[in-house]
């Protein structure tokens, strides 16, 4: 038979549910001989079993006929990294000793045609003193293995992003450029955007205009579904002139208006504005930002 590779595998397990702890684990293998090495997660506590030969952990009633060192452990791994609900088929078990040892029981499901028969491996980890750069070096891998975590989710949560510019419109309602967006769309006639990804977004309107000349004011309003969010009142300014009496003036000026807002799918968000007018020669804008998963 072939001698096995030298080989290191490892990964994170655990022996009851939540909130018991977790131990981190090294199988090596290393001229045919293997070594199983755990790290209570918590305590930093360290356990090992010694480089084994194979003979000091295969019996006749374990045996698997012609397998590797190499085969044996993956069937370790499989072991430890097996779901603690799924017992049909892998199981483990850590037992404490004395002094300080701990009993480690491994045990998989073997099917033969109509047949299946539980085989079993038992070690003895012996305590490993531990320096204080080792904890000091696993806290690290710890922080680095949850930063990886967080990286992952944050990787599968679809960000919505929109940056939308205005400079034209209709009946009065702000007409929007074409959107460079997947999670957002136009409605026909370009006064709507529609909302494609549901979710809680911060909301952001800036619009430049000009006040109509009159004693009534205006408003600019931004709507979802043809609701009001938010408003932004305008107006021009008055003053009195000795031949004519009081008089309006009319200057450029701009609004914004901010807010957050639940959001469903397919939700329309529109800008209508009354007793003032759009300045064509200077765009007005929208953002839109998906807060959260």
């Amino acid at each position: 038979m072939l001698k096995s590779v030298d080989v290191e595998v490892e990964g994170v397990t655990a022996f009851a549910p939540p909130p018991a702890s977790t131990y981190r684990y090294v199988i090596a293998l290393k001229s045919e001989k293997v070594n199983i090495w755990l790290e209570d997660r918590c305590s930093k506590k360290q356990w090992q079993s010694g480089y084994l030969s194979k003979e000091d952990y295969v019996t006749t009633a374990n045996v698997f006929v012609d397998a590797s060192v190499s085969d044996y452990v993956s069937c370790f791994k499989q072991c430890l990294d097996c779901s603690l609900e799924d017992v049909n088929e892998a199981q483990r078990k850590l037992t404490p000793l004395r002094g300080g040892k701990l009993q480690l029981d491994l045990s998989l499901k073997i099917r033969l045609l109509q047949s299946a028969r539980d085989i079993g491996y038992t070690f003895v980890l012996e305590p490993v003193a531990v320096e204080r750069i080792d904890i000091l070096e696993s806290k690290l891998k710890d922080q680095q293995e949850e930063l990886e975590k967080l990286r992952g989710r944050l990787g599968d949560t679809q960000r919505a992003y929109l940056y939308a510019e205005s400079v034209s419109w209709a009946s009065s309602m702000l007409m929007w450029n074409p959107l460079d967006s997947s999670n957002f769309s136009l409605s026909a006639d370009t006064t709507s955007i529609s909302v494609l990804l549901p979710g809680v977004y911060a909301f952001g309107l800036l619009v430049n205009h000009q006040p109509i000349e009159s004693a009534s004011g205006g408003s600019i309003v931004l709507q979802k579904n043809n609701a009001q969010i938010q408003q932004a009142l305008t107006g021009a300014t008055t003053y009195n002139d000795s031949y004519c009496g009081q008089k309006y003036c009319s200057h450029r000026s701009s609004a914004s208006l901010m807010c957050i807002v639940q959001v469903e799918k397919h939700d329309e968000i529109s800008v209508l504005f009354t007793g003032t007018q759009i300045i064509s020669s200077t765009p007005s804008y929208f953002t839109a930002v998906k807060i959260g998963a």
